[in-house]
């Protein structure tokens, strides 16, 4: 471990955390005086995940209102939750969120689980995930590493790092060091210091330990970092070298029936974003080859674009064409190929890019 001043950080930053702290519904106390539940902290943090706080705040107050607790989320259905979560993305997230709730109900009878080894058992809850519930809702000393912790880490201690957070492991010197630091915190006469520790260190990360341009003046630990006392700050972590960009072309097209209902499928389980709906769509090819596609589903694409949309999933840059068309006498509706009233389509979970060229057509009036 390196030489460090855990004990020193530690009470710096929960000096620092309070009148510091970024303001979100889930730390505010309830109308009652009371804390937020373990079970709002867990739909929080899996939420905050790739995701802006300024993102998540409407969708977790959404949620808390239809599922305040495990056994009210156990009781939805998988279009439900995905409806909801609809624009957050990486939508495993929700899928397991829902096992996890009925995993809840069936094997602790609707108690949240309090244990961290209790909780690495629940789909899609991992060392982060587990250490950010124990630690901030039970004030139990459990470390966390994400991106933010990673950056402050790295620059106090001129640690050179190139994985990402999610590819750590608990044996690791960052979550070693991560360790240390909530244990020394929870040394404090502080009543909440675990917790209050833990979101600080995020808080930090996020604020002022920025990833360009650190506000390193306004940092309480800025006396002992090792990279602001080299001037070493933009070298910590080390840039990951990231895949190359790969672009790609969809189309898309935009069917109405005689009712005025739109024509839309949903995606295969063995796609991204599995069980989500669409409007008929062929990837990675050109109008010509488009035309062939949707004959086969007895589809006419026309000629004339109506127009197009550009949207980035991981290493892609799409591009998506959107052509109207018709079905010919020989198509027929399937379960997941079928014509809905915009009443319908409401009710269920569309892709983000597809959700944005549905409103670009109502706007049209089309």
């Amino acid at each position: 471990m390196p030489d460090f001043p855990y004990r020193l950080a530690a009470d710096k930053l929960l000096a620092w955390f309070r009148p510091e702290a970024r303001p979100m519904p889930w730390r505010e106390l309830k109308a009652d005086g009371t804390p937020h539940s373990a079970y709002s902290i867990w739909i929080s943090e899996s939420m905050l995940q790739q995701t802006q706080v300024a993102t998540v705040i409407p969708y977790w107050k959404r949620w808390m209102e239809r599922w305040p607790d495990a056994a009210a989320l156990a009781q939805a259905t998988e279009q439900e939750v995905m409806k909801m979560w609809e624009g957050l993305g990486y939508y495993n997230r929700a899928r397991n969120l829902l096992k996890a709730a009925q995993a809840i109900v069936t094997r602790f009878g609707g108690k949240f689980p309090t244990e961290h080894s209790e909780l690495l058992t629940l789909p899609g809850i991992g060392p982060y995930t587990a250490g950010a519930i124990c630690s901030i809702a039970f004030n139990q000393p459990r470390p966390i590493v994400d991106g933010n912790v990673v950056r402050v880490l790295c620059r106090l201690l001129t640690i050179t790092f190139e994985q990402i957070p999610s590819e750590l492991k608990s044996r690791d010197l960052l979550w070693r060091i991560s360790t240390e630091l909530v244990c020394r915190a929870a040394e404090s006469d502080h009543p909440r210091a675990c917790s209050y520790f833990n979101q600080a260190m995020m808080d930090l990360g996020a604020t002022v330990c920025t990833p360009q341009n650190p506000s390193c003046l306004l940092c309480p630990l800025n006396a002992m970092c090792k990279a602001r006392a080299e001037g070493s700050q933009s070298l910590y972590p080390c840039k990951k070298n990231l895949p190359r960009t790969v672009h790609r072309e969809d189309v898309a097209v935009f069917v109405r029936d005689e009712q005025g209902r739109v024509l839309i499928e949903r995606r295969s389980g063995e796609s991204r974003n599995q069980g989500f709906w669409q409007m008929p769509l062929a990837e990675d090819t050109d109008h010509k080859k488009a035309v062939s596609y949707f004959r086969k589903k007895h589809i006419r694409l026309e000629e004339k674009q109506l127009t197009q949309l550009k949207h980035a999933i991981t290493k892609f840059q799409i591009t998506v064409k959107l052509y109207p068309g018709q079905t010919d006498a020989k198509f027929k509706e399937k379960k997941d190929l079928r014509f809905v009233t915009a009443e319908e389509l409401e009710q269920l979970p569309v892709t983000a890019s597809h959700s944005k060229l549905l409103r670009f057509l109502q706007k049209k009036g089309l």
